[in-house]
C-alpha cells in the first residue's frame, strides 16, 4: 500500500510539472484601423496659412514715411501715423501686386486738403520667396501670409513753397513679413531701401535711404471665414503675468536727407492680485536732417513771402519723455468669473498719465539768416491727465498697446498752460 501510494503521488506530481510546461503563449498582430492624423499647427487657425486666398483690401494704420518730415517738437495726437488703404492681388502663387495710400495724421489743427495733399502713394511688386514651397509641402495655401522682397515706386502728393514745385516719385527694394490675422486682420513689418531723387538723377550710388515700417489693421477678401478660432492660443489667456518688459518696435531712417531713431521700453507691474498695474515708459527720438515747418504757423509771414505755404530747415533734434501711468484693468475681475481670461495685464484699461517731456532743437533756414533759429526749442512740459487704453499680449513674446488722454499741459520754457490730446501706439516684444 505504501509503493502504491508513492507511485500515484509520482504520477501526479508529474502530470502537474508537465501540465506547466505545456502551456503555451501565442501572440498575434491586430492591423490599426485608426487613419493616420496630422495635430494642426495653431498658427494655422491663427495666421490662416491654409486659407487659400487672392484678393485682400486693407483698412489700417501704418508709420508715416512720407515726403514732409515733420520735427519732432510737434506734439498731435499719433502724430507719426497714417491712414492706410490698401488692396493686394495675386496673379501668381509667389508674386502679388500690393497698392496703398498712406494718408498722414496732422491733427485737427489741419485741414483734410493739407492731409490729402501730403498722401504717399505705394506701389509694390512682391514676390513670396518660400511660397511655392509651402504650397507643395502642403505647410500653406496660396495666400498672403508670408515672407516677401518687393521692388516698390513711391509716388508723393506733397506740395512745397510753391505749389507748382512736388516732390519726385522714388523707388526702392523691400524685406517684408506680412501676416493674415484671424478672419479679419493683418500685420505688416518691413524694411529697405529707396532712391531719394527720382530715376537715380545724382548716380546709381548716391541718395539712398534706408526705412523700415509697421502697419496693422482689418482686412477684407475672397476668403472662407473660420468658425472656430483658437484665440486662447494667440492670447495667453491662462498664463498669469505678474510683470513685463516691453520693448517698442524702432522706427529707423538713415539717408541723405533725414537720419532718424525713435524707439521706447517700458516696464509694467501688477499690484498684488489686483487689477491695478503701475506702467512705467520712456521714449527717445534722435533726429538730423531736413524738416518741414508751416511758415504761417511759425512766422506768420505777409507780403512776398506770403506765397510759400511752408519752409524747409536743416535740423538737429532730442527728444525724451518719460511717462509713470497707474491702470485700471476694469474687465479683469469679469474675465475671470466668466474664465476667459487669467492675465491680468491684457485688456481694455483707464487710469491716469503723467508725462514729462524734454526736446532739444536747432533749426537754420533758407531764405532767412543761415543764423536764425526759432525761439524757445529747448523745451521742457509737463502733461498730466485721465487716459484709457487697451493692451494686448500677443503669442509669447508680442504686445499692442494703445491709448489716448486728455491732458493738462504746462510749459515750463514760457509759463503757458493748456488742455490737449495726446496718444500713443506700441507694438513690439515683451518679456
Amino acid at each position: 500500500m505504501r509503493i502504491a501510494g508513492i507511485l500515484v503521488f509520482i504520477l501526479f506530481f508529474t502530470n502537474v510539472v508537465f501540465a506547466q510546461d505545456s502551456t503555451q503563449i501565442s501572440y498575434s498582430e491586430i492591423q490599426d484601423t485608426l487613419v493616420k492624423q496630422r495635430f494642426i499647427d495653431r498658427y494655422e487657425n491663427v495666421f490662416m496659412t491654409k486659407v487659400p486666398t487672392r484678393h485682400m483690401f486693407k483698412v489700417g494704420i501704418s508709420q508715416y514715411n512720407g515726403g514732409e518730415n515733420r520735427p519732432l517738437f510737434k506734439e498731435k495726437p499719433f502724430y507719426d501715423l497714417a491712414l492706410q488703404i490698401g488692396y493686394e492681388f495675386k496673379f501668381l502663387p509667389a508674386f502679388s501686386i500690393a497698392l496703398s495710400s498712406h494718408i498722414p495724421n496732422y491733427g485737427i489743427s489741419s485741414n483734410l486738403k493739407t492731409a490729402l495733399s501730403n498722401t504717399l502713394l505705394d506701389a509694390q511688386l512682391r514676390w513670396y520667396f518660400d511660397m511655392k514651397r509651402r504650397i507643395r509641402t502642403g505647410k500653406s495655401a496660396n495666400n498672403f501670409s508670408g515672407n516677401y522682397i518687393a521692388l516698390n515706386y513711391y509716388q508723393f502728393g506733397t506740395v512745397i513753397q510753391d505749389p507748382k514745385i512736388k516732390f519726385d516719385t522714388q523707388i526702392g527694394l523691400r524685406f517684408g513679413i506680412q501676416r493674415r490675422f484671424f478672419n479679419s486682420g493683418y500685420l505688416d513689418f518691413s524694411m529697405g531701401l529707396h532712391q531719394e531723387n527720382q530715376w537715380f538723377y545724382y548716380g546709381l550710388l548716391h541718395n539712398w535711404t534706408f526705412s523700415t515700417q509697421t502697419s496693422l489693421g482689418f482686412a477684407f477678401g475672397d476668403w472662407k471665414k473660420a468658425k472656430d478660432i483658437a484665440v486662447c492660443d494667440v492670447f495667453l489667456c491662462e498664463e498669469n503675468i505678474e510683470e513685463q518688459w516691453k520693448i517698442k518696435l524702432p522706427e529707423l531712417t538713415f539717408g541723405y536727407y533725414l537720419n532718424r531713431i525713435r524707439a521706447g521700453v517700458a516696464y509694467e507691474r501688477r499690484i498684488k492680485t489686483s487689477p491695478l498695474t503701475l506702467n512705467l515708459q520712456f521714449d527717445v527720438g534722435i533726429s538730423k536732417g531736413y524738416n518741414y515747418f508751416s511758415s504761417n504757423e511759425l512766422f506768420n509771414l505777409k507780403g512776398p513771402d506770403s506765397r510759400y505755404r511752408g519752409i524747409m530747415a536743416l535740423s538737429r533734434e532730442l527728444s525724451m519723455s518719460f511717462a509713470i501711468q497707474p491702470r485700471y484693468y476694469f474687465l479683469q475681475k469679469s474675465q475671470l468669473r466668466r474664465s476667459k481670461s487669467n492675465n491680468g495685464i491684457s485688456s481694455l484699461y483707464t487710469g491716469l498719465n503723467i508725462e514729462y517731456n524734454l526736446y532739444l532743437g536747432k533749426h537754420g533756414f533758407y531764405g532767412f539768416n543761415p543764423d536764425y533759429t526759432l525761439p524757445h526749442f529747448n523745451q521742457n512740459t509737463l502733461h498730466v491727465g485721465p487716459m484709457i487704453g487697451f493692451q494686448q499680449r500677443v503669442f509669447k513674446n508680442g504686445y499692442i498697446d494703445l491709448n489716448t488722454s486728455y491732458n493738462y499741459k504746462r510749459e515750463f520754457y514760457n509759463s503757458e498752460n493748456s488742455f490737449g490730446f495726446r496718444g500713443n501706439l506700441s507694438v513690439g516684444l515683451a518679456f
